[in-house]
This record gives structure tokens, C-alpha cells and sequence, in this order.
């Protein structure tokens, strides 16, 4: 297939989707503030393009609505169908004129990863592109296209489930036209075009009896026949969701204002589900009637949204926290600290002869090291810690907040012994030891970056001295940095084998 062709087809499945020109959409604008705060980048956006124009369906940071396609970073995404990185576009021969680098927003930084669409065919086609920008150059990671990847699907799921949404829509517009002039049946309808498989309520507030429509029995696991069950509608809501279910239908009834809300709950069989409601004052001559509303069965969607959120934040091999997620929960803590004029303690975990055990025994061994370290990592000695998985053969701790130095210099301690391993495969042996850097955030200023560097410089000096020791992060000229050494082979379990 020629190039024409294929952008023939992507131009097609893009106006398929009428997503172009439309207004903002909350779930569009959460996923790229969540890019932007997942990578911290000053920019980030959702994408689309046509023949002319790239165009920002979401869009975060001092970006244009739209811009011109021609020298732009997202539409070579767009034409080669494959994620984009780009360390420095000063330094890019492609974008080096682009007036998107020497003008405003004066871009350096930029990653970038296709949206597409399925076709009925089976085929993918892209139709845009999920991006984060900034203006300072930076040093890729895989890590940065792979979280982009992962909310890419979640992109996708949200147009697909808007494409689901217009189609149901078209068939609402029917059904609304054939009771056209039942001001009732027209509001319900109204709401069906955003929400699709879903039931309908009405409370009529003179006489307080409730009517539900097939679907929410069906959603409450009740039978038809057994009718509504009156005094009992709050408690498929557990607690804290039905206290705020209600205070939601006081607000309606005292403003008239509509409001849509997500909420656990449990059935008549007692099956925990996820459910949409929507609620609405229906009027009569200006006077309120009655309360009208939806209800819509999301546990599937929801769920799909929890799985994809945790692997956009998980290592997959060793199934700690990414180093995105670390990021994440690390920034988190300074901002805590900084409130409270508190002290953050970080460490820095590099695996000593880890090449030796993927080199002799092979990278099935190096794997089940990794998980072996994982696993002692989220041991209950540690628990309120924060343990991550960087990359590589190199894992960070977040200490608990509240463990002094003592806790902290036995923690240590402990880790040192616990990351040492011996390794048996293939009639080989191959040891596993750990060095530890550890550094603290008021040293730093309470800057993450700062903080993270003053770490692996305690890590490398440790290294320096000796493997499978610890230091803490000093300045050149004081001398009181003393490392942590390992305990004694006389003080030694027997090495655990893996």
C-alpha cells in the first residue's frame, strides 16, 4: 500500500470517529495531565491530525489549540505509525528549523506514541498521537515510552467507548423521536446518548414511590416481579459512597442542579460492582416533579482502567513500582515535607555481579534474582516502605517517613544482609551482593532531582570503597561520611539459594 493510500485511510477513520473540532472532554484532559505528571514534562497533549493542521483534542502546557503540520514533531508520528523520541530537538537535523523550536513553545524535549483506532476489518489505523513536550532537553528511557504506550490504550479505550457512545446515541435520537412530546421519556434519552447499557429511575417527589426501568433491576440483581424495594435503595451503596450518594441528591433537590457521580456497590446477591449514577430535577410548569436519572453498570470499564493504571505504574518483571511510580510517591513525600519541615531519606540499591549471574547462567537466573530481590525487598521487616524497580539491576527505597537515623543505619543493615545471595545453575556458582547509597532531602533543599543525585553519588563512593557496603551522601570536604559495612561472614545466615 502506497503512502497516499494509507493516509487516505487514516484521514478515513479519523472523520469515522468525529472526534475532530469537538469540545474538551474531562477524561481526554485527565489523561494528559496524568502523562505530563507520570514523565514530568512541562507539556503534553492528545493529539489528532489532518491533512493541514495537528489539532489538540487535550492539551497541558502553553500549547496552541491547533498549529500547522508542516515541521511538527507529532504528525511524523502520525506518518510512520511508530513512537518517537526526540533528546534535543536544537541538536535534530529534522527539527532543528522547525519554528516550533526556535519560537514559542521553544521545544527541546519531546516523546511521542501513536493512537490508533481498530477498523472493522481487524486492522489498527493511527489516527494521532499521545505526546509529552518540554523545554529542556533530557536523556530518554524506555520508561518514558512505555508509560506513554500504556496510556495510549487507555486513549484508546476512552474513543472507542465514545464511538460506542455515538452509536448508542444514533439509536436514542430514534427512540426519542418515536414518544417525541413525553418531556419524561425525551430527558432519559437525552442522558442515554452520553451513557450506553444502562438502566432508568424516576422518583416522584409528591407521591415519594420509585420506578426503575428493566436495566436497573437487572443492575441490582433483583427480580421484576418483586418490584422496587422501598427503604432499602441506599444500602446496595456501602459506606462512604451512600453518604455521599445522598448528600449529591440533597444538592439536586436544593439547587436543581443535575450531577453525575461513580460509586461502589454491592447487590441483592451480594456481588460488588462499580456504577455510574446521574440524577436530575424533572420540571412540570417550572415546578419540580420529580427526580429522573441513570444508572450504568461500568465494573468491566472500571476494572480495565484499574489494570492498565497499575501496570502504567508497575514493573512487570519484579511487580514493585516503576521508577514513574517512584517518581510519583518521592514527590508526594517532599511536598509532605516541606509542609512540615521534615527530613525524607532515600536509598539507592545497585546488585554487585549481576552481569556475572546473566553472563554464566543465563538471563532466566538474572530474572528470578530480580524477583528474589523484589520479594525481600517487600518483606514485612520493611513494611512502610516504598520499594521500587529503576531499571536494570538497580532498585530505590523510599524509608517511611518518621524512622530516625538508628532506624535507618539498621535498615541498612538488614538490607545488606538480605541482598546477598549465591546462585547455583548449570553447575555453576555466582554471588549477589548489594551497595547501598543513601541521602537525605533537607541536604537536597527537598528537590527530588538533587535528592536522587546526591543518593547515587553515595552509591558510587560506596562502590569506590568497597561492593556491598553503604554510604551516606556527604559534602567533599566533610569527614564525617562513614560507610556502613556489611556484617561479618561469622555474623551471616547461610546464603539463601535461589
Amino acid at each position: 500500500m502506497s503512502n497516499t493510500q494509507r493516509e487516505a485511510l487514516r484521514q478515513q477513520a479519523l472523520a469515522q470517529i468525529a472526534l475532530l473540532d469537538t469540545p474538551p472532554e474531562r477524561e481526554f484532559d485527565a489523561l494528559a495531565r496524568l502523562a505530563q505528571r507520570m514523565l514530568g514534562t512541562g507539556m503534553s497533549s492528545i493529539t489528532l491530525i489532518d491533512p493541514e493542521r495537528q489539532w489538540f483534542k487535550a492539551r497541558c502546557g502553553p500549547l496552541a489549540a491547533e498549529t500547522p503540520r508542516a515541521q511538527a514533531f507529532c504528525p511524523v508520528v502520525f506518518e510512520t505509525e511508530a513512537p518517537l523520541i526526540v533528546a534535543d530537538a536544537s541538536l535534530d537535523p529534522r527539527f532543528v528549523a522547525s519554528p516550533f523550536v526556535t519560537n514559542a513553545p521553544y521545544i527541546r524535549y519531546y516523546a511521542g506514541v501513536p493512537v490508533r483506532v481498530r477498523q472493522a476489518d481487524g486492522d489498527k489505523i493511527t489516527i494521532g498521537t499521545l505526546c509529552v513536550l518540554d523545554e529542556q532537553p533530557r536523556e530518554p528511557t524506555t520508561t518514558d515510552l512505555e508509560v506513554l504506550e500504556e496510556l495510549a490504550c487507555v486513549a484508546e479505550a476512552l474513543i472507542e467507548a465514545r464511538a460506542v457512545a455515538l452509536r448508542a446515541a444514533e439509536a436514542a435520537e430514534e427512540r426519542r423521536m418515536a414518544v417525541e412530546g413525553l418531556e419524561r421519556e425525551r430527558r432519559q434519552f437525552k442522558q442515554a446518548e452520553r451513557m450506553a447499557e444502562m438502566g432508568s429511575y424516576r422518583y416522584d417527589i409528591e407521591t415519594r414511590s420509585t420506578s426503575w426501568s428493566d436495566g436497573v433491576f437487572v443492575i441490582h440483581e433483583l427480580p421484576v416481579s418483586g418490584g422496587v424495594p422501598i427503604g432499602a435503595i441506599m444500602n446496595f451503596f456501602p459506606e462512604p459512597d451512600r453518604a455521599l450518594f445522598r448528600a449529591a441528591v440533597r444538592r439536586v433537590l436544593d439547587t436543581g442542579e443535575p450531577f453525575e457521580m461513580d460509586a461502589d456497590f454491592v447487590t441483592a446477591k451480594g456481588n460488588a460492582r462499580r456504577v455510574r449514577c446521574s440524577c436530575e430535577i424533572e420540571l412540570v410548569k417550572g415546578k419540580p416533579v420529580a427526580l429522573i436519572g441513570l444508572i450504568q453498570d461500568i465494573t468491566e470499564r472500571h476494572s480495565l482502567e484499574q489494570r492498565l493504571r497499575h501496570q502504567a505504574r508497575t514493573d512487570d518483571l519484579t511487580q514493585l513500582a516503576n521508577r514513574a511510580e517512584f517518581h510519583r510517591a518521592l514527590d508526594a513525600r517532599l511536598r509532605e515535607a516541606r509542609a512540615s519541615d521534615d527530613d525524607v531519606a532515600v536509598l539507592l540499591i545497585d546488585l554487585d555481579g549481576f552481569k556475572g549471574v546473566n553472563d554464566r547462567l543465563g538471563h532466566a537466573a538474572g530474572d528470578e534474582v530480580l524477583r528474589c530481590v523484589a520479594e525481600r525487598l517487600r518483606a514485612p521487616c520493611y513494611a512502610g516502605c516504598f520499594p521500587a524497580r529503576l531499571g536494570g539491576d538497580e532498585f530505590a527505597i523510599l524509608v517511611p517517613a518518621g524512622c530516625d537515623g538508628a532506624g535507618v543505619q539498621a535498615m541498612v543493615r538488614r538490607l545488606l544482609h538480605d541482598l546477598e545471595m549465591v546462585v547455583k545453575g548449570q553447575g555453576q556458582i555466582a554471588r549477589v551482593t548489594g551497595t547501598i547509597g543513601l541521602a537525605r532531602s533537607r541536604e537536597a533543599g527537598q528537590d527530588r532531582d538533587v535528592l536522587l543525585r546526591h543518593a547515587d553519588a553515595a552509591l558510587y563512593a560506596a562502590k569506590r570503597k568497597q561492593k556491598g557496603t553503604a554510604e551516606t551522601y556527604s559534602a567533599a570536604t566533610d569527614p564525617t561520611a562513614t560507610p556502613v559495612r556489611g556484617a561479618s561472614a561469622l555474623e551471616l545466615a547461610p546464603h539463601r539459594r535461589l
